[in-house]
């Protein structure tokens, strides 16, 4: 996170300062060193030459003497916004994230026209889960210096985070404009295209990767993804067979192939790349759980457990297979323990009907009639409550024609 070193010399840094900032480039560290240590000795100090001395000493990997330094600024100068900022910097990278978060904002509040200082203080918070400060921080910066693409990429990372869909698609495109060659960061912002529903447009983005970097991969499967959202399954079939010919051994791929065959019927073709992704990846809970809907249209419910199971063991938050698995356990007569799955299920996600219809159902069974009245009454009201849209994820493996999630590929950018 630190600042390149300086360039030019100002009037108030002594010759000693400059003359190991010019051994550091060089590549002398022992020269730097010793120049600095002579620095040291010129008295009387000032807030700037001590923060850059201090800013020295970092580069050169002396952290312990970069923070004496800082302080003394600050000491000198509490007023002085680039010795909060390095020192802020620097504690963040010791760890201190409570201490680096405090200088870093009062870098900001001392000069709030520096869009490195906001964006470095965005980064701390959206690293530290504070999303929401974040993006405010990104948005100033981007105000002061809108030709920055990191400023911009990492606007777009806030307001996915803070699920501003909308927002991240327009944060990334500024970023792919002022930096067209990263294609990872292009792959991201077609990948939110596909999440906010604009298919043509990510397959035009993944498509300007794949025209200087034909086996580019996370282009590959978001055509395929975005195939997949416009119903066009024999294509995004296409898309992923090109990514496994080019990495037979992907997981994702063999998983969102397995997608594209199930929704053109092709159930032992799809059950065949479910099997490929779990034997390529064991810890892919979502090929575990359709492996065992499979299962469960073809009526064998003992596999059906073993899989929900699977998943379960995988990602223990997963309330699709909870109450996929409570579904299967009231079958086989074990309501206790289908109980507890369809309570887990609730406890995960309390806004989907069907776990507490089933609950209603199995309540009734047991003679607890009034608990069956409840369970069935916010089942209904919660079903009122989605008849303007399709029922969330837990309803969707339910329903046989729903797409289950894919699995893009990782993209990374600079």
């Amino acid at each position: 996170m630190l600042l390149p070193l300086p360039g030019a010399q100002t009037a108030t840094v002594p010759d000693e300062v400059a003359q190991a900032e010019a051994l550091a480039r060089s590549g002398d560290k022992q020269g730097a060193l010793d120049a600095l240590s002579k620095a040291a000795e010129v008295k009387p100090s000032s807030a700037e030459r001590e923060d850059r001395m201090g800013f020295l000493y970092a580069v050169l990997g002396q952290a312990t003497d970069a923070n004496i330094h800082f302080q003394n600024a600050i000491a000198l100068d509490a007023r002085y916004a680039p010795a909060h900022f390095h020192l802020g910097v620097a504690e963040w990278l010791a760890n201190d994230r409570e201490r680096a978060i405090g200088e870093l904002e009062r870098a900001v509040a001392l000069q709030p026209q520096s869009a490195e200082f906001r964006f470095r203080l965005g980064s701390a918070y959206l690293d530290s889960g504070a999303s929401d400060r974040a993006e405010e921080q990104f948005r100033a910066a981007a105000d002061l210096d809108a030709s920055n693409a990191r400023i911009w990429m990492s606007l777009g990372q806030a307001a996915q985070a803070n699920r501003d869909l909308p927002a991240a698609v327009e944060a990334y495109g500024r970023a792919v404009e002022l930096s067209p060659s990263d294609d990872g960061l292009r792959n991201t912002y077609s990948l939110m295209l596909i999440q906010t529903r604009q298919p043509a447009k990510a397959i035009a983005e993944a498509q300007k990767v794949l025209e200087h970097n034909p086996v580019d991969a996370g282009a590959a499967m978001n055509i395929g993804y975005a195939h997949l959202q416009t119903g066009d399954f024999p294509q995004a079939e296409e898309s992923y067979r090109g990514v496994i010919q080019k990495d037979p051994k992907s997981a994702a791929a063999h998983y969102d192939l397995a997608i594209a065959l199930k929704m053109q019927d092709k159930l032992d073709a799809a059950q065949k790349e479910f099997e490929e992704a779990i034997l390529l990846d064991p810890t892919i809970a979502e090929a575990h759980y359709s492996l065992g809907m499979l299962a469960w249209q073809n009526g064998d419910f003992a596999t059906t457990a073993k899989e929900m199971r699977a998943a379960i063991a995988d990602r223990a938050e997963y309330a699709e297979a909870h109450y996929m698995l409570g579904i299967v356990l009231k079958q086989s007569g074990d309501l206790d323990a289908a109980l507890a799955e369809l309570k887990e299920a609730i406890r995960l996600d309390p806004t989907t009907p069907g776990p507490f219809n089933t609950m209603g159902q199995i309540l009734r069974q047991k003679g607890d009639i009034e608990g069956s009245k409840q369970a069935f009454a916010t089942g209904t009201r919660l079903n009122e409550q989605k008849n303007a849209q399709l029922a969330n994820s837990l309803e969707q493996g339910m329903r046989g024609g729903m797409i289950p999630k894919p699995l893009p590929s990782s993209t990374s950018h600079n």
